[in-house]
Parts: structure tokens; C-alpha cells; sequence
């Protein structure tokens, strides 16, 4: 049964959403006509009237209630997220740092239902940082306290441009992406008064925020937009190559550097990027295409700014489903976006280059900078900074940042924290408190390669789109991969709790997202320019390991492992490998399975198989685009 994705370019303004009716209200989130001040100012009840909340997250602010609890009684206990965009990752000073975890040690609260000890900070794959669990008694002081420290949560959620990522390292060598992505999310920031104005924030004389920006229409954008930067990193040889840490093909406009002769000569410009599914109707995650280049900052800000306005325009307001940017690139195609984009900024798109973004940095352990200087990248699984079984890692990092003002922090893309800026001398200091606070050890057992590689989304209990586990269920999996001799497999896990897929666990050679309470889906073969995929059989119409328990996580995870070891003479690359060998060599090698065998009934998914069905379509079409223009 074909089910077609179809949608609403264009929206007429009497077909418009829910949502986009709310923010029109706001006009541009400048007019408090809903009564936004009165509401987060309402002590007499716990949560926000639901178009306060839809307007909420643009100021970056969710507001969720804990799952455990509502299951043990019934009883919605609302608390709310707050999210910190730091574009770039940072830098975040030593002085800010404090500021931030006292923050967290005032108001993300200790509770038994969450499932890991409190406070905490949370380091989030787009490097910003959440405040988990807060009270709503809490969230003006918080923002306030917040703006204090030089940032501001605006722009942390919503329906508009996001935190803008980059490589955070590739500053100290030919290109500064870190620069960059503050330069782009200052043009594309929201709208300050009505923020400043509900949470009572003075707006001192460097906080004006005087500058040419990206002006929103009234209702914003039609969904989220996200926008990463890759970096460039010296090799141990002296050689210069792309850093894809950021992934930049899974964002809605990726930015890539263009090097030559130790300098950067312009920019290839990647569109279509998504990882974001909805289960109830056709939809599809993508991976973005390049669209052409550019040969400087200016003619680069001209073409975000182009690219933006066109899925302002055209993005459909009616069905949030289909909204991404991704449904308009795909759908119109790359000869029509370039025609578009030469409309609204004046500049002809140069040819697309061939670009190498298989290398992706995890920024960990110590790292030379040169000129005697050094950073060193702190794992943090899954991003919870928090003192636990992985030691004593949030109490470790605000001790450094106590004793050591010149320090620059910055979050990576994969929700790590690198501290940069360490003088000669102050190495071997550093060494001694990471031996001191018991760093590297997980209950007394070094970290394993599958951990390290291995990352999860925040999931139950808070996450009110999340289906099941994710963050709190990934380190359990780990451990009994590990218990079964698998820590030293060069395989990586992605976890998700929903098919948002905030953790992009499908660019994982394994990846697992949410299908329902403690039920998981696989995703296989993703990774190195590749976007893992249902296991599904196209002959039959049919998707295997749709809904597999998470006590059985384990088992089929292990027999996949041992697929990659029988056939890792095709490639060292795992994802390579599961690719090479398709879905129904690995569909029958888990039905013969001693372990999985049971698990191998077909699931017909019409809705699911037919939204990948026309991605590969589209995909090919655009494709041949890409061709002529390479």
C-alpha cells in the first residue's frame, strides 16, 4: 500500500497548526498577548497553560513531569528542563563554569525516580547544557542566574534556529570554527525583549545585542533548524584534515571547510539533514546533500541567511511531521534550492567538491595544542555530569575550575567537556586530580573502548516524547556486553529513547531507538557518511527487530557483534561491513541464531517501510543532482 509523504509548502494561513497559531500571537515572540509573564509567574499551580508552554521552548525551557512517578500513582509531578546553548561548545571560562554548577547544585533537584544522583549537568550532543528536574518556583531565578554568568537560554528549544555546533578544538590550528558558530548564532538569535521582559532580566549596557541579524516573520520558522560546523585538526605528520565530530550531515544546513595550501579557501554547504521520524505517519531520517560552496564568511552568512528564509517560506505549517527542512530539499530538489538560494542572496552557488568526512574526533584524553600548551577531554557518559559509579567527575571538574582561572571549558558534539588552555607546568597538576577523584574507572574497571564510542539521549523519565530508556538503560547494556569479553570490540552503540534520535544513533554501526515501554528498534549500518536503517526486508514489506525487549538487547547485539567478527576481513569499518553484507544476509544469519532466532518475526510496517521507501527514491534523484554540479 503506497502512503505518500505529502506535504503543505507553503501553508495557507487558515490550514496553520496549533503551534504556529500560538506563535503568531507573540508576533515573533516580541508581544506578551497570551499572558507569558503572568503565567511563569503563577505560584498557584505547577504547570504552564499550554500555549505558554509551546512558546516556552524558544526561551529554552520544557516543561516535562516524571513518567516513574506518574506510573506509580497517577499524579502528573510537573518539573521543567532549561537548556543552555553555548554555540560552538564554549568557551566556557573557569569563573562561568562555577557559576553554572552552582546553578545546578541549587535547583536541579535529588530525587529516587530519576534514576541517577542529583544535581547534575547535562552535556547534550548540539554542546549545550540542561538543568534537569527543576521546580517551577525555581525557573526565573535560574534564568536570571543564568544571564549572570554571560549566556542566556534563548534560542534553546523552539521553533527556530538552535545552538550552532562546531569542532571545538579546530580554533588552535588553521580554522576557528569555534568563531564561526558564535558569529552565526548571533545573527540568527531570537528576539530578545519579551524574554528579558518575563524573567525580569536587566538588560545591561553589553547584553544590547546591537547587530545585523536574521529577521524572523511573526510565526517563526515551521520546525526546528539546526546548523553545524566542521573543523579542521593537524595530524601527528604535520597534515591537515577534516574533523567531522560534529556530524554535520545530520543537521538541516551543514558547513565544511575548504583547505588548501594550510588555508581555508571557502566553504561547502550541506543541506537536508535530519534524523527526527514520527512512527504515525510516512517520514524518513536523512542524511544532508552538498548544495555548492562559497568563498568567505560574508558570502556565507548571505546564503544561511537564503537558506533559512526559504523554509520560512515554504515549510510546512500545517503538519509538523513532515515541517524539517529535509521534506523541502527532498521534495523540490537541489537544482530548485540553488535557484532559490542565487534569488534571496544574489550569489551563484559554486561547484560541489569532493570532501572527506569519514574522521570524527572524540576530542578525549590529552591532546597537544602547541606552544607548550595542552587540553585534555573528559569522557561523560552519555553527558550526565554527575558523581556516581563513573567516580567523582561532576566534584572533579568544579575542583579544576576552582583552583585554575585559566581555563577554558568547551562541550563537544558528543556530549564530552574538554578543558583547554593548560599551561606545561599545569599538566602533570591535572594528571594528579584525575588520579585523585578516581577518573577513568567505572565501579574500579577502566572504561572500555564500546563505552567510550557507545552514547544515549536523556529518555525516561523525563523526556515526555521518549518511549522507554535510553541514558539511564545504555551503561547496564554496556556492562553486560562487557560481562559476555566485548569491551574492546571496535562497534559503537547509539541509543535513543524515541525516533527523535537526539543522540543520532543511527550514524552508529548498531543503533537502537525506542519502539515502546523497555521495546527497541535496530537500526544497522550506519556511520562514515551512512545512515543506519530499519532491518527491513523489501521483498516482504517487512521490518524485522521492530519491537525487541530491552532484556534482549543484549543477545541480539552480541550476535551482531559476532557478524562483524566473522566478516571483518571486508573492512576494519563495522558499518562498511554490515552494509557490505545487507539486510537479508544479516536477517538470515540472526534467524539461524541460537540466541535471536525467536525474535525473528516480520512486522509489517506500512507506514515506516514506505516513508524509507520514497527517502531512497528521492534520494536517488537527488543524487543525480548532486552529479551535475560536482
Amino acid at each position: 500500500m503506497k502512503i505518500p509523504i505529502e506535504p503543505n509548502f507553503r501553508t495557507d494561513p487558515k490550514d496553520y497548526s496549533e503551534e504556529e497559531r500560538a506563535k503568531l500571537k507573540t508576533k515573533g515572540l516580541t508581544e506578551d498577548t497570551i499572558g507569558i509573564y503572568s503565567s511563569f509567574h503563577d505560584l498557584s499551580r505547577e504547570d504552564l497553560e499550554k500555549e505558554v508552554s509551546l512558546i516556552a521552548k524558544s526561551f529554552g525551557i520544557y516543561i516535562e513531569f516524571n513518567r516513574d512517578k506518574m506510573k506509580l500513582n497517577g499524579v502528573k509531578d510537573w518539573i521543567y528542563m532549561v537548556r543552555l546553548p553555548i554555540p560552538g561548545g564554549g568557551p566556557i571560562s573557569s569563573k562561568q563554569w562555577r557559576i553554572l554548577d552552582d546553578i545546578s547544585n541549587k535547583y536541579t533537584i535529588s530525587d529516587a525516580y530519576t534514576g541517577y544522583p542529583s544535581p547534575s549537568l547535562k552535556l547534550t550532543t548540539r554542546q549545550a547544557i540542561q538543568f534537569h528536574h527543576v521546580k517551577k518556583r525555581d525557573l526565573p531565578n535560574l534564568i536570571r542566574e543564568v544571564a549572570e554568568s554571560g549566556f542566556l537560554t534563548v534560542n534553546g528549544c523552539g521553533d527556530n534556529v538552535r545552538n550552532t555546533i562546531a569542532c571545538p578544538l579546530s580554533k588552535y590550528w588553521v580554522f576557528d570554527a569555534n568563531s564561526l558558530a558564535r558569529k552565526i548564532a548571533n545573527y540568527f538569535r531570537l528576539p530578545l525583549d519579551l524574554y528579558l521582559q518575563v524573567f525580569e532580566i536587566p538588560l545591561i549596557e553589553n547584553r544590547q545585542f546591537d547587530r545585523e541579524s536574521f529577521k524572523y516573520g511573526e510565526n517563526l520558522l515551521p520546525r526546528k533548524f539546526k546548523i553545524a560546523i566542521a573543523g579542521v585538526l593537524r595530524t601527528i605528520n604535520g597534515k591537515y584534515i577534516i574533523d567531522n565530530c560534529v556530524e554535520v550531515q545530520s543537521n538541516d544546513i551543514g558547513i565544511v571547510p575548504l583547505i588548501e595550501d594550510e588555508k581555508v579557501i571557502g566553504y561547502q554547504i550541506y543541506v537536508g539533514g535530519s534524523m527526527g521520524e514520527n512512527n504515525s505517519y510516512p517520514t524518513f531520517s536523512a542524511l544532508g546533500l552538498p548544495i555548492g560552496t562559497v568563498v568567505n564568511d560574508s558570502e556565507l552568512i548571505k546564503v544561511l541567511d537564503a537558506i533559512v528564509t526559504i523554509q520560512e517560506e515554504w515549510g510546512d505549517r500545517k503538519n509538523r511531521h513532515w515541517a524539517r527542512f529535509k521534506y523541502v530539499v527532498y521534495k523540490m530538489g537541489l537544482e530548485w534550492l540553488r535557484e532559490k538560494v542565487r534569488e534571496h542572496s544574489g550569489i551563484q552557488l559554486g561547484k560541489i567538491v569532493k570532501v572527506d568526512l569519514t574522521h570524527k574526533d572524540l576530542h578525549l584524553g590529552w591532546i597537544n595544542l602547541g606552544d607548550n600548551k595542552w587540553a585534555y577531554g573528559i569522557f561523560v557518559e552519555n553527558g550526565r555530569l554527575i558523581d556516581g559509579k563513573n567516580g567523582r567527575t561532576k566534584s572533579m571538574i568544579r575542583y579544576i575550575a576552582d583552583n585554575f582561572d585559566n581555563l577554558m571549558f568547551y562541550i563537544t558534539p558528543n556530549q564530552h567537556l574538554l578543558i583547554t588552555e593548560i599551561d606545561q607546568p599545569q599538566k602533570e597538576k591535572i594528571d594528579g586530580i584525575l588520579r585523585e577523584f578516581n577518573y577513568g574507572f567505572r565501579d574500579g574497571k577502566p572504561y572500555s573502548s564500546l563505552r567510550i564510542n557507545s552514547t544515549a539521549c536523556v529518555g525516561f523519565p523525563t523526556c515526555k516524547l521518549s518511549f522507554t530508556d535510553s541514558e539511564r538503560f545504555l551503561p547496564s547494556l554496556i556492562d553486560e556486553l562487557e560481562r559476555r569479553g566485548w569491551k574492546d570490540i571496535p562497534v559503537s552503540i547509539g541509543l535513543s529513547g524515541c525516533v527523535a534520535q537526539c543522540s543520532r544513533p543511527a550514524l552508529h554501526p548498531i543503533s537502537w531507538v525506542g519502539s515502546g515501554y523497555e521495546l527497541y528498534m535496530l537500526k544497522i549500518g550506519g556511520g562514515n557518511g551512512s545512515l543506519g536503517e530499519p532491518l527491513i526486508d523489501w521483498d516482504e514489506n517487512s521490518i524485522y527487530l521492530y519491537q525487541v525487549p530491552s532484556n534482549r538487547l543484549a543477545d541480539v547485539t552480541e550476535a551482531l557483534f559476532e557478524l562483524y567478527e566473522k566478516n571483518k576481513d571486508i573492512s576494519e569499518d563495522p558499518s562498511l561491513v554490515f552494509r557490505l553484507l545487507g539486510n537479508k544476509k544479516i536477517i538470515e544469519w540472526l534467524k539461524g541464531h541460537e540466541k535471536t532466532k525467536d525474535l525473528m518475526k516480520p512486522h509489517k510496517f506500512d507506514r515506516k517501510i514506505e516513508g524509507y521507501r520514497e527517502y531512497h527514491d528521492l534520494l536517488r534523484k537527488r543524487l543525480e543532482e548532486v552529479s551535475r554540479y560536482g
